[in-house]
């Protein structure tokens, strides 16, 4: 508390304008039904030198990856830090990745925050790493990280999959689902997939057909009109907020949404045009999982081990995300979520500097 009157005191109300954050430590394998209730965790007031992040991403081409973009952005300018960010251009370059992993040692950083696009196949980058790395969104094994912000897929999952359950349980007339993923085997589509399919076993729900692909529009367009194809009476699609996106978008091209005909469309996790959808009354369902708040937490977290690496886990958790929301209309609040209208990807932030006008 202390510490927080100096900064105040010394500093712009703007810099000190977060400092606790809502938590949700979790284990690696989460019981949906179990899990921890939140915490309150107040991170560093400011960092004690201007430190240098390395941030990693799959990419930055869709609203996930640029709200958590924004979120990181907003945390290490609050905390006078710098911010070097690198987009691999897909989950299929973790060659690439491995190559910037290296360079954020060259570049002079003090960690890297890596947002995996395949744990296994860059262990050995990681290994040779003489930075420390943390896990941003995408779990990695805990032996390859110092620490690790995101929350469980399976869950991600387990919940969607949950509430068709509960929508149609045993002995109720059978409902034909679809699923779309994303990118097979990779970020936390790994576990979104057996997350799900413990959520529907012993329901009346049959899963038909399950394609994945990656997370360009144009692909998961391509994708669910194969779906629509092969299962012309399909009661629900599932998939990711790229093919949730699309799918909503060919439906009402096809009239089939105007006319009742076509599948309700759930969203495993959450974009801007999931908002809209869910606002225009055209998606069933979404989980957020307040991704813009897991990039603020991924900077607050590396600055307060970088300062305290032998802190207790109360003063720096090691394992943390925001809870997940699901929610069957729009997010009346989205600055935990989402990012801005107007914001663009920010790659280069001085330390001190403030964020960038957009």
């Amino acid at each position: 508390m202390r510490s927080l009157i100096l900064c105040l005191l010394l500093t712009l109300p703007a810099v000190c304008a977060r400092a606790a954050f809502t938590i949700q430590p979790w284990p690696e394998t989460a019981d949906p039904l179990q899990l921890p209730p939140p915490l309150s965790w107040t991170g560093p007031v400011r960092a004690e030198r201007p430190f240098e992040l390395c941030a990693l991403y799959p990419h930055l081409r869709d609203a996930y990856w640029l709200s958590v973009n924004q979120g990181m952005v907003e945390e290490a300018s609050r905390l006078g830090i710098g911010l070097r960010v690198h987009e691999a251009g897909g989950y299929g370059a973790s060659s690439e990745q491995a190559r910037q992993l290296a360079a954020c040692a060259r570049e002079g950083s003090d960690a890297i925050l890596l947002g995996a696009v395949d744990g296994p196949a860059l262990a050995e980058a990681i290994g040779k790493s003489p930075l420390p790395v943390f896990g941003l969104v995408n779990a990695l094994p805990p032996a390859h990280v110092v620490a690790q912000v995101g929350v469980p897929w399976y869950q991600m999952g387990w919940r969607i999959g949950h509430w068709l359950a509960l929508r149609h349980p045993a002995g109720s007339p059978p409902v034909r689902v679809a699923l779309l993923p994303g990118p097979e085997g990779r970020g936390g589509n790994s576990v979104v997939e057996p997350g799900f399919s413990a959520a529907i076993a012993g329901s009346a729900i049959t899963l038909v057909d399950t394609l994945r692909g990656d997370n360009s529009r144009e692909i998961q367009r391509s994708l669910v009109q194969q779906l629509l194809t092969r299962h012309p009476h399909l009661d629900y699609l599932v998939g990711g907020a790229m093919a949730a996106e699309v799918a909503v978008n060919e439906l009402a091209r096809r009239g089939d949404q105007g006319a009742g005909q076509g599948p309700a469309v759930l969203a495993i996790y959450f974009s801007h045009g999931v908002q809209r959808a869910l606002l225009r009354g055209r998606l069933a369902l979404a989980n957020s999982d307040q991704m813009r708040e897991q990039g603020r937490l991924a900077v607050a977290q590396a600055v307060c081990l970088l300062q305290r690496p032998d802190a207790s886990e109360a003063q720096c958790p090691r394992r943390m995300g925001p809870a997940i929301l699901t929610l069957s209309g729009p997010l009346a609040a989205s600055g935990d979520t989402l990012s801005d209208p107007a914001f663009r990807p920010v790659y280069r932030l001085a330390p001190g500097a403030p964020p960038p006008r957009q």
